[in-house]
């Protein structure tokens, strides 16, 4: 079970596209509500600021996004302790939003799939394994 943050949300999408919901029915994963939204912002970034795709592979990769959460298991910010993940982002100075996926990850004592600087040094502090994008996507391929 790996709770799937938008630094490795994003390119997965980006790599398998619709066929991500066949990798991801291989292992059980997990992303917050928020996810959704951090990683249709990825998607507006490559076409808005980066112009690195277009407008229409934009649109189409935040619907494939939208489309995929129905294959995970969803976790809405209101299920989480919010006292908790703002301590963590308090004490470790980190983002809310990154702070968020650590206190779920400890709630259901599970791993987090992350490329996230913060979330990478932040999470092993509270017995939390993360693995990285190359690390899942091995595992995907495997299973």
């Amino acid at each position: 079970m790996y709770i799937i943050d938008a630094s490795v949300y994003a390119p997965l999408i980006i790599t398998y596209g619709k066929d991500l919901i066949e990798k991801l029915r291989k292992i059980k994963s997990i992303i917050l509500d928020l996810t959704l939204y951090e990683v249709c912002n990825v998607f507006w970034k490559e076409h808005t600021k980066l112009h690195k795709i277009s407008e229409e592979e934009a649109i189409t990769a935040c619907k494939v996004a939208k489309a995929l959460s129905r294959y995970v298991t969803l976790y809405s910010v209101a299920d989480l302790d919010t006292a908790e993940a703002m301590k963590i982002a308090i004490e470790n100075n980190i983002t809310f939003y990154d702070a968020s996926y650590i206190a779920l990850a400890h709630k259901l004592k599970t791993s987090i799939a992350s490329e996230d600087h913060d979330i990478l040094t932040v999470a092993p502090r509270y017995n939390i394994r993360v693995i990285r994008l190359n690390e899942l996507i091995n595992m995907l391929e495997q299973t």
